[in-house]
């Protein structure tokens, strides 16, 4: 599978391949995509020793301490401390059991993540039903600014539920304000409301802008998941197209009420008497088949509206920040770049890294620091080129960066 991925994006590069509107809102034109005096100002600040080691995500801790996830070669999370002391140290904080690689990390209370994982074929060919929610508590855990150091306790990690009836969950989401209550993207064409507390499984929406690309060879849609200024964005990878849509403070579509059904831990409506089978309803002109078996039989797709944020003359948009004014910075991971948008102007412009440079391989996650003293700070994760090689051949174990983006409102961000 990996070898088919490379072969994929090298020809996609060779022949300039850009993915078609192929969805029915995506009806912008592409964005065009400015060059900046000199990219952003990047530094490392960790890197694996070995090669085949793939970082899939991050989240920043209050303290300014980076949580990241593997996707390869095991399913593991780990503790980036020092970051703003420069005393850098990253520390293995759990193996996830049953399980091959982890996807989306968020926080759901404070210093209270919660991760997704399953099991895998390989890098982007997930085994269906097989994905599961985790908590880890780092109540304890090294933290000297509220006076833990660094013998404090250990991370709780807590087992929440199963997703069997879901193929390939990926971005996970907080929604705020809702205690215990995330978004899910499953990229095989629908986003999942998941209520912690009751194990209660909804989907908010299913319609042709999350599904993959028709006839591309790998079956990732919607990918990454952020929720700003009452609307949730979402990437779909291989149309390079990013969309929103309003959602209301639950976290389900503005335009749907909140289901009344309740679910067991397997995500089956407690009124169900059709074995989870569910007949969602997509958006006209669609095709799929892919949503069934999400975990509740309500019409999750009926009047919702999906705008185009933006459409870029890439390959792959994976997962992506929004800063506090709602500018948009975008990882793109075979190309190797971030991608600023400035929402209002639309300007667009790679601020780091580029197609045939090494500094930024992989590029495929990012967030930006929580501290007054790192706000400005864009951190981000690779995967080492594992899936795309630079230059057809350059290849390095997975890294965090940090990109400073202090001139971002000089250069119109």
């Amino acid at each position: 599978m990996i070898a088919l991925i490379i072969a994929t994006v090298l020809l996609s590069r060779a022949l300039g391949l850009v993915v078609p509107n192929v969805f029915t809102s995506n009806t912008a034109p592409s964005n065009n995509i400015s060059t900046l005096p000199s990219p952003f100002p990047t530094r490392q600040l960790f890197q694996f020793k070995k090669v085949g080691t793939y970082i899939e995500n991050v989240a920043a801790r209050f303290n300014g301490d980076l949580l990241f996830s593997t996707l390869s070669p095991a399913p593991e999370l780990y503790l980036l401390s020092g970051v703003q002391s420069g005393k850098l140290q990253a520390n293995l904080l759990y193996t996830f059991p049953n399980m091959t690689g982890l996807e989306g990390i968020t926080e759901i209370s404070p210093d209270v993540f919660v991760v997704v994982g399953g099991k895998f074929h390989s890098i982007a060919n997930p085994i269906s039903g097989t994905f599961a929610l985790w908590q880890v508590s780092l109540a304890g855990v090294a933290c000297p600014p509220c006076g833990i150091d660094s013998s404090g306790g250990q991370p709780i990690t807590t087992k929440l539920m199963d997703l069997p009836k879901n193929i390939f969950p990926n971005g996970i989401v907080s929604v705020p304000g809702k205690s215990g209550v995330i978004l899910v993207a499953d990229s095989f064409g629908s986003l999942l409301r998941v209520d912690l507390n009751s194990k209660e499984v909804n989907t908010v929406a299913a319609v042709p802008e999350m599904s993959p690309v028709p006839g591309w060879p790998f079956k990732i849609g919607i990918n990454g998941i952020k929720i700003y200024d009452g609307h949730v964005y979402w990437t779909n990878s291989f149309a390079a197209t990013m969309y929103r849509m309003p959602i209301k403070e639950s976290g389900f579509a503005s335009t749907m009420e909140s289901p009344s059904p309740s679910s067991d831990d397997n995500g089956k409506t407690s009124d169900d008497s059709s074995n989870g089978e569910i007949n969602s309803t997509i958006w006209p002109g669609s095709t799929s088949t892919a949503h069934k078996d999400l975990g509740n039989k309500n019409d999750a797709t009926k009047n919702v509206t999906v705008e185009t944020v933006a459409f870029l003359p890439v390959t792959f948009m994976d997962d992506f920040a929004v800063g506090s004014d709602g500018s948009l910075w975008i990882t793109t991971n075979p190309n190797n770049t971030v991608i600023a948008m400035n929402q209002k102007t639309r300007k667009t412009a790679v601020v780091a890294g580029g197609m045939y440079e090494e500094v930024l391989a992989g590029v495929n996650a990012a967030v930006f620091g929580r501290l007054d003293t790192d706000r400005h700070i864009l951190y981000v994760v690779t995967a080492g080129g594992l899936t795309s090689p630079v230059n057809g051949t350059f290849v390095e174990p997975a890294k965090v960066m940090a990109i400073d983006t202090s001139r971002a409102q000089d250069e119109g961000f």
